[in-house]
């Protein structure tokens, strides 16, 4: 009887891996239709909060030729069925002027991932590189 638990439970943790990855799958079309549609009209400054254990923001602000954010579309949330929203009342500022005062409207990690756009920004308009971090499992904030 043992052996037939154990074989449903790997079944069962197959099918699981399967579903998680054709929502993933659907998750990366749902960023990709939004990024070229921002694309399309303009440069796009990609801004993330990963986290683990807490909810995941990404954030993709779509900017004219004086570095003034023309629309913001945010994605946030816990699991794989997290979808693009319109990021309202961002329009107008200028990315590179942006700070915590002009975004006390949003959540914590909805912030942190508006200023990591503008960092990204900064950093790319500059001529540097990103630099790849990997989500801490003992995050403080």
């Amino acid at each position: 009887m043992s052996s037939m638990l154990f074989i449903t439970l790997i079944i069962l943790a197959a099918i699981g891996f399967v579903v998680q990855y054709i929502l993933g799958y659907f998750q990366i079309k749902n960023f990709t239709k939004n990024y070229i549609e921002l694309r399309s009209n303009g440069r796009v400054a990609i801004g993330r909060r990963p986290s683990i254990f807490k909810s995941g923001t990404l954030v993709l602000l779509q900017l004219n030729n004086r570095n003034e954010i023309v629309k913001g579309r945010y994605m946030q949330g816990v699991t794989v069925f997290s979808k693009f929203k319109t990021l309202k009342g961002i329009d107008g500022y200028n990315i590179k002027k942006l700070c915590h005062t002009d975004l006390t409207q949003y959540n914590k990690l909805l912030v942190k991932a508006i200023l990591d756009a503008q960092h990204t920004f900064n950093v790319i308009e500059s001529g540097g590189e990103i630099e790849k971090n990997t989500i801490a499992f003992n995050e403080s904030s």
